[in-house]
């Protein structure tokens, strides 16, 4: 089930009312910027697949600011200013009765994709700025790890590479084979991918779990180690 089919209107009314902590905040109509650095907050920071309500259109004091025929308007607002995120994250944007005044109820789950931040990233190609894909972005967060960072350094290049695997119980690895050229093709924060000869029918992917890193001091390129057992 989606966890924002599991808050009713009657739970979202008492969210309204209960006041604002942790995974609830309320929002008058402006400023719009407000909007988004909170539903980004709670895509970061929220249980994964656990419900935040960020509700839009209401006085500190939870009480609606309008009528319901100026919802409509105020959802595309409201839609348009959290698709600015990036990476995108899931939201759902109900209108919320109460009484004769109404207001939206934005339900932001825990993201998987995290994190999230209020606007684009951008990286140079060649003598452009242009916005990172999705795939570069994963590359940047990546590159805080340092074992991920320094195969991105290789990407591109020929690497020697090696496979290890446990013999018996104790800790002793037979290699093999004993020196495999592969070519790294990216790296993100979770695997790293390869390619054998440049082609594209060998491409293969390793968790970076599995990955130790060494140098090849012969052919001055770095060796990559995969632990089969891992």
């Amino acid at each position: 089930m989606n966890p924002t089919e599991t808050l009713t209107e009657e739970a979202l009314i008492l969210k309204l009312r209960g006041g604002e902590h942790d995974f609830v905040e309320r929002k008058p109509r402006a400023p719009a910027r407000d909007w988004l650095q909170t539903a980004v907050a709670f895509a970061n920071s929220t249980p994964i697949g656990s419900p935040a309500v960020l509700f839009v259109g209401v006085d500190d004091d939870g009480t609606p600011q309008q009528g319901a025929e100026k919802l409509e308007d105020l959802a595309k607002s409201v839609s348009g200013i959290l698709d600015r995120a990036y990476p995108p994250f899931y939201f759902d944007i109900r209108p919320l009765p109460v009484g004769d005044r109404a207001c939206l109820a934005v339900v932001i789950p825990g993201s998987e994709r995290r994190p999230h931040f209020a606007g684009r990233s951008y990286v140079r190609v060649g003598p452009e700025t242009r916005e990172a894909s999705e795939e570069q972005f994963s590359e940047l967060v990546a590159s805080r790890n340092s074992k991920a960072r320094e195969i991105q350094v290789w990407a591109g290049k020929e690497v020697s590479f090696m496979q290890k695997r446990r013999i018996g119980s104790d800790n002793h690895y037979k290699e093999f084979p004993a020196n495999v050229p592969v070519k790294i093709r990216a790296c993100g924060p979770h695997y790293a991918t390869f390619s054998k000869e440049d082609s594209l029918t060998s491409v293969f992917s390793e968790p970076l779990g599995k990955i130790e890193l060494g140098y090849d001091n012969v052919r001055q390129r770095l060796w990559i180690y995969i632990y089969e057992d891992r």
